[in-house]
């Protein structure tokens, strides 16, 4: 079972600099490395303080540069956004620089208010992500592309370099939709699932869905799964409180990038509320936020209910100083993960 270190890349105040962002996660990588993560993933976001990672294999290429061990991908590229030769070409410079490190996160995109800014028909974005997928996958296992299709023609195009395996590297795909999870059993892919703070009962039925269609495409059992929570380890009150703020704004962001226009000043998202959203009582409750022993506890019923093969943890949503987001990285990685994988072990065993 592998952790890794999720990465949104978000501004969390006004006052904060791209610039800062950006070092910052480069920062926590390397402490994730330093720490035994498996692996590190970065989002893929446009137009909104919610991501500054407008290209997640660039800020993966970045964060090459300075480790040597830990795995590095997109999670995700949204397919329709982009021409997948140059996606494919981009792919293939990230593993041949990292030695071979890559991950693979692969998404059909689901913000309105991206598509029509790129001038991508929403409505055309899983069939474009199906394209898109099969050229890739021509490009980085053949060398070439020829693909004569509905929203891609490209006639015979050698492709220079591959990666280092002469295979597509581990694929993942975040989607619950049945023809790109019949894609992604073809492809040998993880199918990816934000629990984001619901507790591990309560993401049972997300899972059985997505387990239904996996085996109605004929992908075998047990299902591969990753999984996405947003954790934070702290003793300090004031900053699980502050934790807990910062998940319900983020909770309500990320439903406001479902609207066709999401409320914004500027860049700057409005958390506006919601009817039926959980409390900052409820999260310092439920959420996988405070003492070592109560992450813990969290995760491993997780672990031992949905039985994920690989964890992505995201612990940069409080709006805390950056020393603060470290603390938490190093407390998890110090109190935290080695006993979850002594769960996970026993897990996988049983």
């Amino acid at each position: 079972m592998q952790f890794a270190l999720f990465n949104l890349m978000s501004m969390n105040h006004p006052g904060e600099a791209p610039a800062e962002v950006i070092a910052a996660t480069r920062d926590h990588v390397m402490m994730a490395e330093d720490l035994g993560f498996d692996a590190t993933w970065f989002a893929e976001h446009h137009f909104s303080n919610a991501s500054v990672c407008c290209s997640p294999l660039l800020m993966a290429m970045y964060c090459a540069a300075v480790t040597r061990r830990i795995l590095l991908g997109p999670a995700v590229v949204v397919l329709p956004l982009h021409h997948p030769l140059r996606v494919a070409q981009e792919v293939a410079m990230l593993d041949q620089a990292s030695g071979g490190r890559t991950l693979l996160g692969f998404g059909p995109g689901h913000q309105p208010h991206e598509f029509r800014s790129f001038g991508v028909p929403l409505e055309h974005r899983y069939a474009m992500a199906l394209e898109g997928w099969d050229i890739v996958e021509q490009a980085l296992t053949t060398g070439r592309v020829h693909h004569l299709g509905t929203h891609y023609r490209i006639e015979d195009t050698p492709v220079a370099a591959g990666t280092l395996s002469g295979r597509m590297p581990p694929m993942f795909v975040a989607t619950s939709t049945p023809a790109l999870l019949a894609r992604g059993v073809r492809a040998g892919a993880t199918p990816m699932l934000s629990q984001g703070h619901r507790p591990a009962a309560e993401t049972l039925g997300l899972r059985q869905d997505i387990l239904e269609r996996w085996q109605a495409a004929g992908g075998g059992l047990p299902m591969p799964l990753a999984l996405q929570r947003y954790v934070f380890v702290t003793e300090d009150a004031a900053e699980m409180r502050a934790a807990a703020r910062g998940l319900l704004a983020l909770i309500r962001n990320t439903r406001a990038l479902r609207l066709e226009t999401p409320a914004r000043d500027g860049a700057h998202l409005r958390p506006l509320p919601f009817a039926g959203e959980p409390d900052e009582d409820w999260l310092l409750a439920h959420a996988p936020i405070g003492p070592a022993a109560k992450v813990a506890a969290c995760l491993n019923a997780d672990i031992a209910l949905l039985r994920p093969s690989h964890c992505s943890l995201y612990m940069g949503f409080t709006g805390l100083p950056r020393a603060a987001t470290a603390r938490a990285i190093a407390r998890f990685g110090e109190t935290v993960l080695p006993g979850l994988r002594q769960a996970a072990a026993a897990t996988q065993a049983a």
